[in-house]
């Protein structure tokens, strides 16, 4: 593939990507500022809830609830009925701050409640690269819930309660593709991409930390949590050629990989 036709790859995949759409969602706020989008049923039940009243633009968290330890005790105890109802149908018994826009931890919640609350996550992508050899791709456990067979960067994941982006590359490198501990503190941040889109279960708004780690020749990486089915290594051309086979935001990052590549700053 040259690289003009790689160039048309990647304007296809921006173009067929997903634009969000916000129309029909309303703000909930916190502090008076919105923090997530939520549908109009989603809304009408918080107001059902002690914890938010009316605001000018929709639900508003009450003050005088505290800060951000009796805000996450509060805000589970509300995820928790929310569950009951079948409101939540992705819980993953796993813990994910809310980080406002100066870098605070404003309260910690259920991860399966982001989505539904249309609260903004984080998370971190690694692109595993072999010098010209190219980059290793991962292909998503047929067992995952979301996007399952799909192909991904060669680690990825969110970042959880109280963990900074560089100890979650450490942990995702090593669960995933058995990166040994001294190999992945060697990987370093090259952007953040932003991907927002509606999905059936709300709408996911996350923040990717994208990392690039070199790695040995003769390094093969190897799953150890059962969430990958196999590694690739494939070239820059081949990873153009299959954006469509990854998910949303491993493309997003694997474009932002090959720009940087076609630059020469990758």
């Amino acid at each position: 593939m040259s690289t003009p036709a790689l160039l048309d790859r990647i304007a296809s995949w921006r173009w067929s990507a997903p634009r969000f759409d916000g129309r029909g969602l309303i703000p909930w706020l916190m502090d008076g500022s919105p923090i997530g989008l939520v549908s109009p049923e989603m809304a009408e039940r918080l107001l059902q809830s002690p914890l938010f009243e009316h605001g000018p633009q929709g639900p508003r968290l009450r003050d005088g609830i505290g800060g951000p330890l009796s805000k996450s005790a509060a805000l589970s105890v509300l995820v928790a009925e929310l569950r009951a109802e079948g409101r939540i149908p992705g819980w993953r018994d796993e813990q994910y701050d809310y980080v406002d826009e100066w870098g605070r931890i404003r309260f910690s919640l259920e991860r399966g409640a982001f989505r539904p609350l249309g609260l903004r996550s984080r998370a971190v992508h690694v692109n595993g690269l072999v010098g010209a050899s190219g980059v290793w791709i991962a292909r998503r456990a047929d067992t995952k819930s979301v996007d399952p067979g799909r192909l991904d960067n060669m680690a990825a994941g969110g970042v959880a309660s109280l963990e900074s982006p560089e100890e979650c590359v450490v942990r995702e490198l090593a669960e995933e593709a058995g990166v040994p501990n001294l190999l992945a503190l060697m990987a370093y941040p090259v952007g953040v991409v932003h991907s927002r889109r509606r999905e059936p279960d709300g709408v996911h708004d996350e923040v990717l930390y994208c990392y690039d780690l070199d790695l040995p020749p003769d390094f093969a990486p190897v799953n150890c949590d059962g969430e990958v089915s196999e590694f690739v290594l494939m070239d820059a051309m081949s990873v153009a050629e299959r954006l469509g086979e990854m998910t949303w935001d491993a493309a997003a990052v694997t474009v932002d990989w090959l720009s940087r590549w076609l630059a020469g700053d990758a």
